[in-house]
């Protein structure tokens, strides 16, 4: 039973210091570690939306480079016989093509092999734009850029997008977000556009505007993501420890209820749509940014939702969401306190091994002597108790049982002055053999505790001093 309490009690020390590690780990490191990746996912979205930023100023100031050129703003105005507005079409056409053409061959080979950052502004990549258009003083499109459009020519812009007649009243080059088809019918596309205006080059008065854009495709938020990560592309993400892809976070740019641009899958998109837009409402939110959890196929991730400057008040505002997968991102902590687990397991298993084991040991010696008094008690009074010198409490119960079976026999007792012997069988030698002393009076009990060794030593002190006598 004493074995069984002494288990119990190694048990129970261990399992409550396991228990406040983990209380510890789950108080304390988790959280702890949850924000830290909001950290980075708050250091993170500063960074996109600053690149973000520059994008905007780059394509603002190639709007205004195209608005500028003198060949365009005449073409705009000249005076023209016949079928004016399809001769105007082709002049203005054939002047933003020639300025599409300096971009796409003459900039793009002086910035080959040149980081983006280190690049002026209208030298900035992408230069392959989405969206090339001229529109007059009216907002009607006068020409642009791409195959197929021709039919679009004279359709009223300036009264889908008000901005376009208040960039010319301002007489200023504006950055806006445009859901546009080129297709009458078909889902809108996302656009970030720059809108500057257009002056006579005599009277200097407004006489239409140059309209750039480039489309929000997924390939942004993967530019976006490559901007973090610092160049790693999609197969690169593949090989990185579950911790480095926390500091690569998936990337998704929106409009209103809808995702245009992300770095997951179309079934992701889906599922994290429904938790920001239904289940968070995060358009309804009173704060330009949120850190929340969300679940995307039966995983939980770390999100923050960021409206773009002066976004957050308009009625379609646009953001962007960055996200990491939380098991991820306390993937070091949950590791370690699994490890901790583990390794409570193993210490409770060896150690009540190892109880066990010792008190089989050191009760084995103790079971002979048990064995012994059974003998004594089955009639066997001449049983001697063997010591044990490599057991101190069973070598010093061994001798106090033998003195006790010959002081219950009547046997004069080892210290009586008087005694003639009979105790040659109770003080045996290392070898098993027996001392047989010709005379034990003065030899001393041995009831201090002392092992076989120390009682030598006083039998040979008890020896010098008999001789002296």
């Amino acid at each position: 039973m004493f074995k069984l309490k002494f288990a119990a009690g190694f048990l129970a020390l261990i399992v409550v210091q396991a228990a406040f590690l983990v209380y510890v780990f789950q108080s304390d490191l988790i959280p702890l570690t949850l924000q830290d990746t909001d950290i980075t996912l708050q250091r993170s979205a500063s960074l996109v939306e600053k690149s973000h930023r520059i994008d905007e100023f780059s394509l603002q100031e190639k709007a205004r480079h195209v608005a500028n050129r003198r060949g365009l703003r005449e073409a705009m105005v000249a005076d023209y016989e016949g079928d004016w507005e399809s001769e105007r079409h082709r002049a203005v056409h054939r002047a933003l093509d020639t300025e599409h053409i300096r971009f796409t061959e003459f900039w793009a080979d002086d910035a080959e092999g040149t980081r983006n950052l280190d690049l002026e502004l209208t030298h900035r990549r992408p230069l392959d734009l989405d969206m090339f258009m001229a529109l007059d003083d009216a907002g009607d499109l006068a020409a642009t850029l791409g195959s197929g459009r021709a039919h679009m020519m004279g359709d009223n812009i300036g009264s889908q997008f008000p901005i376009v007649l208040a960039a010319m009243e301002r007489d200023e080059t504006m950055i806006d977000m445009w859901n546009w088809s080129w297709r009458a019918g078909a889902d809108r596309d996302l656009y970030i556009v720059a809108i500057s205006p257009m002056r006579d080059t005599e009277t200097g008065e407004p006489v239409g505007v140059v309209v750039l854009g480039n489309r929000v495709t997924d390939s942004v938020a993967e530019r976006s993501r490559a901007l973090i990560t610092d160049g790693f592309g999609e197969e690169d993400l593949a090989d990185l420890t579950s911790r480095q892809q926390v500091l690569a976070p998936n990337i998704a740019f929106f409009r209103g209820d809808t995702i245009y641009s992300s770095t997951m899958r179309s079934r992701e998109v889906s599922q994290l749509g429904d938790e920001l837009f239904e289940r968070h409402a995060v358009l309804e939110q009173d704060q330009p940014e949120k850190i929340l959890d969300v679940d995307i196929d039966a995983a939980s991730y770390r999100s923050i939702v960021r409206f773009f400057p002066g976004q957050f008040e308009t009625d379609n505002p646009a953001g962007l969401i960055l996200l990491t997968n939380r098991d991820s991102a306390v993937a070091p902590v949950t590791s370690a306190r699994s490890q901790v687990l583990l390794v409570t397991a193993a210490v409770v298993v060896f150690g009540l091994g190892l109880i066990f084991f010792f008190f089989h040991v050191f009760l084995k010696p103790l079971a002979k002597l048990e064995e012994g008094v059974q003998e004594i008690l089955s009639g066997d009074k001449d049983y001697i108790f063997e010591p044990d010198e490599n057991h101190d409490v069973a070598d010093n119960l061994a001798r106090h049982l033998n003195l006790l079976s010959a002081y219950l026999q009547g046997k004069p007792m080892p210290d009586d002055e008087h005694s003639l012997g009979g105790w040659d069988s109770f003080d045996t030698d290392a070898d098993g053999g027996s001392s047989k002393p010709s005379k034990v009076a003065g030899v001393p009990m041995n009831l201090g505790g002392k092992s076989k060794s120390s009682s030598s030593d006083d039998d040979k002190e008890e020896e010098t001093t008999e001789e002296t006598t």
